[in-house]
């Protein structure tokens, strides 16, 4: 009895030091790249909006508003003659407020202010200049902004897009050679997504009345080029 229950614990830990002697091997964790791309591509502005106004002020309310009236008809008239459908003009803002001002620690009420703003918006840009010059001859007398628009964005986003996806490709490809490795598929790409990308790009003018209204000389506008930009996230497996 003695022989077989030193044989059984001899038999028990020769299997304890066995499995204890088991390497196990496990999966090795995949090795990657991640780099962030950007494509840039530049397009010639061929649309154009301007937001204009009339500013009247008189003694009362009705007076201020009769003359604010009549000029801006006269504005929109003289646009539409110039070359601007009435479908493109529409009401931004009109407000009407009493203005006040300070004698002898005294809120002293002033005249009214009446403001009508309109939105022009011009499907072709070179008449910008015609329509600011007419606009202001015929009453109009400020002028919020300028700016300039791409009527068909969807081919530029596309190339935006597919630039700067090869332009990850290209630095994950580098950083993977120098480091003496070889880059593999792409494991993830998104794009990305922020407030400045929301209306993607628009460029801006600032005409000076001075020149249009008290001269022939029609004011000088300038569009430029738009800058429809696209980044990405990837991540790419190193081999």
């Amino acid at each position: 009895m003695k022989k077989t229950s030193v044989s059984i614990l001899a038999a028990v830990i020769c299997s304890l030091l066995f499995a204890s002697c088991i390497v196990r091997q496990y999966p090795a964790e995949k090795r990657t790249v991640s780099v962030r791309g950007t494509g840039s591509i530049p397009v010639e502005a061929d649309r154009a909006i301007i937001v204009l106004s009339v500013i009247t002020t008189a003694k009362d309310a009705g007076t201020a508003a009769g003359q604010n009236a009549e000029k801006m008809t006269k504005v929109q008239d003289a646009v539409i003659a110039a070359g601007c459908s009435r479908d493109s003009i529409s009401t931004e803002n009109y407000t009407i407020f009493q203005e006040y001002e300070y004698m002898k620690d005294r809120r002293v009420p002033g005249d009214y202010r009446v403001s009508n703003e309109i939105k022009i918006y011009l499907m072709d840009k070179k008449l910008a200049s015609t329509i600011i010059d007419s606009a202001i001859k015929a009453g109009a007398n400020s002028l919020s902004s300028l700016s300039f628009t791409v009527s068909n964005p969807e081919l530029a986003i596309k190339q935006a897009r597919t630039a700067a996806v090869q332009n990850a490709h290209e630095a994950a490809k580098l950083i993977a050679g120098t480091t003496g490795s070889e880059l593999g598929k792409v494991l993830k790409i998104e794009e990305v997504k922020d407030g400045y990308n929301a209306p993607l790009a628009k460029a801006y003018a600032n005409p000076r009345f001075e020149s249009a209204a008290s001269n022939d000389v029609s004011t000088p506008v300038q569009s430029g080029k738009i800058n429809f930009t696209v980044t990405v996230d990837a991540t790419f497996e190193l081999k």
